[in-house]
């Protein structure tokens, strides 16, 4: 009679796992089918029927859906194996009614709740496969055994299955409003998630395009609006228009790449905006699957890319400036050392070592006093560093001794970095050697031999 809400808990199995959607299915199967078990048993003991009708009865109602269960746990699919028993429902319950003579309220229930669920899964046409189902059932026992036509029940029979009947809408309509419930507050999520990332899109300083597997625009964040032309961001414009002309071939050859593997890139061009001035963009591209947008790793086909971009020309300029610095650090011939507040060593460059004969490794990390040669008393690096406290610089000619022990004449000066609050962060130390330099010998001796500021009591 009253089948089960299948096609109601049907719909979540495409994403479910298999046991779950057999173990709910079976659930409302079993109950449902005992239910019918206990009613057309009841016309059956009416009727003085054989054992052969009990055992019938029992397979069909008892055992059917243990291997209805069974079936679905192991397929594949468990939504279309739900489908496939459900028509099977449908064939078999007609056979039953038309065994019993086509019982007028019995007939009613088991036709309205295999249709109802056929209809609940598939709509139209699985309510119209389940009605064809349920007379080829009917047929099917017919054909051999002719029609018969018993259409009154006892009052306890029909008082069954006008409750049954009613009991089993009221759980079909529970279930739907639960289920309209659950899609309501998902579409609300759904649409505030939405929302939410539109309004970070639309307000972040980033630009965020969304292109197809040609190159055209399919979105474009009103952060493009800065540096192009409403033209340019039209819906189907070509993304990579405006791009450097040696750029836009490797652009648009990794965005193929993109479509075919789905691995995500992050690649550096040039822009030219509508100003006539080129910047430089940093983009990541990600692959956009064809089944709802979900970004890398997911099922189906890759239709374009997100492209996610930040304006780098200030970053650029700068990093190559630090290249500039950098390269021209090493390569000066004047030795440099750079030092913490405390005197510890942070940097030198080549020149350091070729004049006095530490490497990096045994000059970074280490105190500066290390490399003091001892010609000069401990009160001269004392008064030095004490005028550099004072002045922020001091330079003048030292004696020094290599670390293979050679001597030899250089000039130095050493100046001190200082932060916004006037805090001493960093000396720099700069040197040479005199002769090496072809220096004015006479013009850097009057500067060593200018006396040195008075002494503080407390050396830096």
């Amino acid at each position: 009679m009253a089948h089960e809400l299948s096609g109601l808990n049907g719909q979540a199995g495409g994403g479910a796992p298999a046991s779950h959607v057999a173990r709910t299915h079976y659930s409302v199967r079993a109950l449902s089918f005992a239910y019918s078990f206990l009613v057309i048993g009841l016309v059956l003991w009416e009727r003085q029927a054989g054992l052969l009708a009990w055992a019938l009865l029992a397979l069909q109602f008892l055992a059917y859906p243990q291997l209805a269960y069974l079936r679905a746990r192991a397929a594949k699919d468990s939504r279309r194996a739900e489908i496939q028993n459900l028509y099977f429902d449908s064939l078999t319950l007609g056979a039953w009614m038309a065994m019993l003579g086509f019982p007028t309220w019995i007939t009613y229930a088991a036709l309205f709740s295999t249709t109802l669920n056929s209809a609940i899964m598939r709509g139209a046409a699985g309510a119209a496969c389940a009605a064809v189902c349920f007379a080829a059932g009917a047929l099917a026992w017919i054909a051999p055994m002719g029609y018969q036509h018993y259409p009154g029940t006892s009052d306890l029979v029909t008082a069954l299955c006008f409750f049954g009947s009613l009991a089993y809408s009221a759980g079909v309509g529970l279930v739907v409003q639960n289920q309209n419930r659950r899609l309501r507050r998902a579409r609300e999520e759904l649409r505030e998630g939405a929302r939410r990332y539109r309004l970070i899109t639309e307000n972040a300083g980033d630009l965020v395009a969304l292109v197809d597997r040609d190159g055209r625009l399919g979105y474009a964040s009103p952060s493009y609006e800065r540096i192009l032309d409403a033209q340019d961001l039209a819906l189907g414009a070509d993304a990579f228009r405006h791009l450097h002309e040696s750029d836009q071939l490797r652009v648009r050859a990794a965005v193929q790449a993109l479509m075919k593997d789905g691995l995500s890139v992050t690649l550096r061009m040039r822009l030219q905006t509508r100003y006539g001035e080129v910047r430089r963009i940093e983009s990541q591209l990600h692959a956009v699957r064809g089944d709802g947008g979900e970004i890398t790793g997911g099922v189906g086909s890759i239709t374009g890319a997100v492209m996610a971009s930040r304006d780098i020309t200030d970053l650029r300029d700068r990093e190559e400036q630090l290249e500039v610095a950098g390269l021209a650090f090493e390569r000066m011939g004047d030795a440099m050392m750079v030092t913490n507040a405390a005197g510890r060593v942070l940097t030198i460059n080549r020149a350091f070592t070729r004049i006095t004969g530490y490497e990096p490794a045994e000059a970074l990390g280490q105190q500066e006093s290390k490399f003091r040669s001892g010609m000069q008393p401990a009160s001269f690096y004392d008064d030095m560093y004490a005028a550099v406290l004072r002045q922020g610089h001091w330079r003048g000619t030292t004696w020094c001794q290599r670390r293979d022990g050679t001597v030899y004449r250089e000039w130095r000066s050493v100046s001190a970095v200082r932060d916004a609050e006037d805090r001493v962060t960093h000396f720099v130390t700069l040197f040479g050697e005199i002769d090496g330099l072809g220096a004015d010998r006479a013009g850097v001796d009057r500067a060593a031999s200018e006396p040195l500021p008075e002494r503080p009591a407390r050396s830096a």
